[in-house]
Formats: structure tokens, C-alpha cells, sequence
């Protein structure tokens, strides 16, 4: 009999795992894949390898302003792809490495709940029982049933697309999107004709309008199509409309990227012998991501409540100090989120908009990138940036902080601290920022604020 057994080894469940048997469970892993799921293997990580390999292209063609000329640029896909697989390997080796350090089982095979305390795994037979049980599936691409995707070989995924072995001339993505997002800026800056099909009425909806607005200038040479409704694809031809009534218009790729979002991987899981409650959108939790059922627990893109990565392991953690008996909780009201772009766009806590639902007296301040010295040194006078925060005026608490510029997933983690713990903007205004920095956008704008 396990402490806990967890069901996936992705980034919520090894972290689960890791935390679990740090803090003295006896901890079993089931995963049926490389141990780090979609984010080390076919996600996050890779995606950020070919990305770095563009800027540093996009990089050295356009240097010259800044006493850089180079010759012969190239880009070499293929050694792209092996560098790729060499980071992935080498982090999958150190999640392998930190199991067996702390002691955790990892049991290969595809795992299914047999009850409310027991895995079952397929390829071995083996019956894993457990006082706790954790759920860790992950997600997979969302594939809508667009007429004319389905056995198109000029259709794919980002799972696949992150195997091409050769570059296309033109692609469409059809998801405005994060994934869709990234995708296009890394193509885009390799000469790639890049066009976004977008069914909202913009892209990145998630994102502070005004930061969204930045963003997407930052998107050279990348044609967008918002309000739009893919109706069919034919070949590498993707027909759209915008509006009811509209005519359908056009366009065509090499390839097409579905950039549609993921959805939680529950088939098979045998969730209905558990009593476990669930819906197409995730497994049902509540804040500390236990389920209906006692003793069975879910974590990360399975709850379909935020899908990232950061997102799951902060569950992993949190459910795991839980079973060992710890107060722990998630910061719900404080995920960080990133675009990978270049540059980058992060955010935590709420939108301007999102705060005046909430009710807040909302004070706001919003400073252009140029305004910094290590932005303009390393970008110049033509480059896009933003930062904006937003604060209750009543309290001065902090409630939001989005920015558009380079290091900016490096840096959003301090002002996810600082809203999670309630700061205000007097309290941040106190620190002292290293200059020149790009991080001083943050305090300059939080100075700009008509607070007292």
C-alpha cells in the first residue's frame, strides 16, 4: 500500500511525486511516456529551443544599427531540431534522476483508476493501491471537426509540427492563441510567410487589450484575420469567414497549423469507477484540487483549470504538503502567464477590465518600453513595449502587472509574489531596482500611479 500513487509525470505529477516523498510518502508514478509530459517533451521546452535558434537569426540579420554586420546567415533546421532533442533528452534524464533520488517508484504502462484507492496498470497487470490517489493526465491538441482536416497530410498539430524536416514557405495557423502565437513568431522571424486565423475578436484574448494591442505589432510580416470562422480546408487552402453573411475568403500554406487550444486527456482513465465527476472541460476539483470522490485528487491540465505548466506544479505542490499533513494552497488569483515571443509578454493577477467587474476603484499606469534605458540600448527608438499595473485605490494593493518586453517571463515572477501576499503599491515603490534594467519598467510605472 502507496501513500499516494499519481497517475502521469508530467510537470504536476512529478513535482507531486518529488514533494510527496520528500515530506516522507511512500510515492508510486505511473507514466506511460517519457517522464516530464507534454511541456518537456513536446511543449514548453522544445518550443523555446527552436524559438531562441530564431531570435538569435532574426538577431544577427538585423544588427547592423548596432555595429554588427554579418555575412552569410543562416538557419539550419535540422541542427535546430538536434539541438532540440539533446535539451529534451538531458532534462528528461534530470526528472528521471530526481525520481530516484527521492525515492519515488515510477512504474512504466498506461494507468487507469480501478477504484477510488487503486491503479490498475494495462502492460503489467499490476494493482496499485493507495490511500491517495492523484490524478496528473495532462492535455492533448484540440482538433474541431473543420471539414477537410481530418487524414490531411498538409494539417497538423503542434505535437507534429515540432518534427517538420524541412521549413515551409508559407503557413496557417488557424488559433490566435498562445500556442498559435509562438508558433507564428518563430516561423515568421525565418522568413516564413505567416498568416493567423482567429475566431475572436482578437488575438490573445486573455491579455490586457492594451497589452494585446502592443503585442500584436511586435508580429511583423504576420498577416491576422480576426473575427473569422474557419468553415473548410481544402489541401493547404483554409476557407474562413468573418461574420454572418460574410463571403469566404482565402488563404493558402505549405502547411496548416490547428493552434486551437488543448483539451484534458480523461479517455481511458477509468474515472467512472472512481466516482470521479467530470465534463469536457476537466476533471471537477475545487480550490484545493480534490474531487468529489474521497481520497482521489486531480491536478493540472486534467481540471482544465489553467493550462500551463507552472500552473500544475503549483497544484502538484500544494496537493502533496496536503496529504502530508502541511497547510498549502494555490495561488488561484496570482498565475503568472507568458508569451514567448520576442519579445515577450507576461502578465499576473487582473486585467484593467477584470478589475472594474470585480467592483475595484481602479488606478491605473501604463509606460512605454522606450521609457527604459536597457530597452532602448538593446532594441532602439522602433521596437514595441509596454508595462502596465493596475491597483485598487482604495487600498493601494496591487492587483495586476502585464508587460510586453524582453525577459519578460524572467521577470513577472517578482510581481507574482507581491499580489499573491497582498502588496501594495506603496510597499513596492520601496524596493530598489537594479539599473539599468529592464525591470524598472515595473517600478517606474508603479511610481507613475496617482497613488499618495
Amino acid at each position: 500500500m502507496y501513500d499516494v500513487v499519481i497517475l502521469g509525470g508530467g510537470p504536476g505529477g512529478y513535482v507531486a511525486a518529488e514533494r510527496a516523498a520528500e515530506l516522507g510518502l511512500k510515492t508510486a508514478l505511473v507514466e506511460k511516456d517519457a517522464l516530464g509530459g507534454v511541456c518537456l517533451n513536446r511543449g514548453c521546452v522544445p518550443t523555446k529551443s527552436l524559438l531562441n535558434g530564431s531570435k538569435a537569426y532574426r538577431h544577427a540579420l538585423d544588427s547592423a544599427a548596432i555595429g554588427v554586420s554579418c555575412g552569410d546567415v543562416r538557419y539550419d533546421l535540422a541542427a535546430a531540431m538536434a539541438w532540440k532533442a539533446q535539451t529534451v533528452s538531458r532534462l528528461v534524464q534530470n526528472v528521471e534522476f530526481l525520481m530516484k533520488k527521492r525515492g519515488v517508484e515510477v512504474i512504466r504502462g498506461t494507468g487507469r483508476l480501478a477504484s477510488a484507492d487503486s491503479i490498475a496498470v494495462e502492460e503489467t497487470g499490476m494493482d496499485l493501491r493507495g490511500k491517495s490517489l492523484v490524478v496528473a493526465s495532462g492535455s492533448a491538441p484540440a482538433r474541431p471537426p473543420i471539414p477537410g482536416a481530418a487524414g490531411n497530410p498538409l494539417v497538423v498539430t503542434s505535437d507534429e509540427i515540432l518534427n517538420i524536416g524541412t521549413l515551409p514557405t508559407s503557413l496557417v495557423v488557424i488559433g490566435g492563441g498562445v500556442i498559435g502565437v509562438e508558433f507564428a513568431a518563430y516561423f515568421s522571424a525565418l522568413g516564413v510567410k505567416v498568416s493567423i486565423i482567429e475566431m475572436l475578436p482578437e488575438i490573445l484574448p486573455f491579455m490586457d487589450a492594451e497589452l494585446a494591442a502592443v503585442y500584436k505589432r511586435t508580429l511583423k510580416g504576420v498577416a491576422i484575420a480576426t473575427g473569422a470562422t474557419v468553415t473548410s480546408i481544402e489541401g493547404g487552402a483554409v476557407r474562413y469567414r468573418r461574420g454572418a453573411g460574410a463571403e469566404d475568403e482565402t488563404v493558402s500554406g505549405d502547411l496548416v497549423l490547428l493552434a486551437t487550444g488543448r483539451r484534458p486527456a480523461l479517455s481511458g482513465l477509468g474515472l467512472e469507477a472512481a466516482g470521479v465527476e467530470y465534463s469536457a472541460k476537466g476533471i471537477t476539483v475545487d480550490d484545493a484540487c480534490r474531487t468529489g470522490a474521497p481520497g482521489v485528487w486531480a491536478i493540472g491540465d486534467a481540471t482544465g483549470r489553467s493550462l500551463l505548466a507552472h500552473s500544475a506544479s503549483a497544484m502538484g505542490r500544494a496537493v502533496a504538503e496536503s496529504l502530508a499533513g502541511r497547510a498549502s494552497s494555490v495561488p488561484w488569483k496570482a498565475l503568472p502567464w507568458v508569451v514567448y515571443g520576442d519579445p515577450e509578454a507576461a502578465g499576473v493577477g487582473m486585467t484593467e477590465a477584470e478589475a472594474l467587474s470585480a467592483g475595484f476603484d481602479v488606478v491605473k499606469s501604463s509606460l512605454p518600453a522606450r521609457a527604459n534605458g536597457r530597452f532602448l540600448a538593446e532594441r532602439g527608438l522602433a521596437a514595441h513595449g509596454l508595462c502596465k499595473m493596475v491597483a485598487d485605490r482604495a487600498s493601494g494593493r496591487l492587483l495586476g502587472a502585464h508587460i510586453v518586453a524582453p525577459y519578460a517571463g524572467e521577470m513577472i515572477w517578482g510581481m507574482q509574489y507581491a499580489i499573491a501576499r497582498g502588496a501594495t503599491v506603496a510597499e513596492l515603490r520601496s524596493a530598489v531596482f537594479p539599473h539599468p534594467t529592464v525591470s524598472e519598467l515595473f517600478h517606474d510605472a508603479l511610481s507613475a500611479m496617482e497613488l499618495a
